[in-house]
């Protein structure tokens, strides 16, 4: 009787130590547009989800000493501490220091025609925006 009861505390130990989390979200720019594509990284962990289309996440992690590491490019990352919170809305703040120059490219296709037949050129166009 002894032998089960300590095993029966084993194992409620054990489902305690690996509890689960379930935190929902929006992210955010800093005028409140939606980010979508945004990552949310359990901090530690290769436990991470995305943005859908407005901003949304839903991520399950390992407790309520969770950290969530958030990024976008373009933005600085934030860390926040999940606590006993099921639903957070993080807003990301532009890193103007990442943003100086963007490098625009273009890739196209141009049809020549000519009395032999048809051909095909391929036209990059690069164009460095400050």
């Amino acid at each position: 009787m002894l032998i089960r009861l300590k095993l029966m505390f084993l194992l409620l130990g054990m489902l305690s130590m690996h509890a689960q989390q379930t935190v929902t979200g929006v992210i955010t720019d800093n005028t409140g547009a939606p980010l979508p594509g945004a990552n949310v990284i359990e901090q530690g962990t290769t436990n991470g989800v995305s943005t859908d289309f407005d901003g949304n996440f839903s991520i399950n992690v390992s407790g309520s000493n969770a950290v969530l590491e958030v990024s976008y490019t373009g933005f600085l990352n934030q860390s926040i501490t999940v606590g006993n919170q099921s639903t957070v809305s993080i807003q990301l703040e532009q890193d103007t220091q990442q943003l100086e120059e963007v490098i625009v490219t273009s890739l196209g296709f141009t049809e020549v025609r000519d009395q032999q037949g048809s051909t095909y050129s391929v036209v990059e166009t690069e164009a460095v925006v400050r």
